[in-house]
């Protein structure tokens, strides 16, 4: 052969049953290729994740990382062939994922927390305003 095309288009790429919120990195990627004797290699990196939802439910999948490497191969150089490859290995680490809910008391707690900074804020904003306005204040002893 005397050129290889190597560019390719990763439609779909899943370690396992999808769940909320995940992000794949190369779903629909392209790469146009113009090097005649390239070596792309991809090299993942999958790690086990167990995602529980409200109801109790639990999906054991994986997610995973990618980095992308492209080289030029020397015809007869003996270092490898044009080509995609992919290289994998399995993260020793584990991920939880966990769906729950914040309570209502947190709720009431940021409601209180909102009115009183906007209490405060127009406090001070009166009393700047009160400051430059040069009107004084006398107070009548009735």
């Amino acid at each position: 052969f005397e050129t290889f095309d190597v560019s390719h288009t990763v439609e779909k790429l899943r370690f396992g049953r999808g769940y909320p919120g995940d992000i794949h990195q190369l779903d629909g990627a392209k790469r146009n290729v113009t090097d005649s004797y390239g070596m792309y290699q991809y090299y993942f990196q999958i790690v086990p994740t167990e995602y529980r939802f409200l109801n109790g439910t639990v999906i054991k999948t994986n997610q995973y990382s990618v980095i992308e490497h492209m080289r030029h191969v020397q015809p007869g150089s003996k270092r490898g062939l044009p080509g995609v490859y992919f290289f994998y290995e399995v993260s020793p680490l584990h991920v939880q994922i966990e769906e729950y809910r914040h309570g209502w008391i947190r709720f009431f707690t940021s409601v209180a927390a909102v009115v009183g900074g906007v209490f405060s804020a127009m406090r001070m904003m009166d009393a700047y305003i009160f400051s430059k306005s040069g009107s004084r204040r006398t107070l009548s002893p009735f």
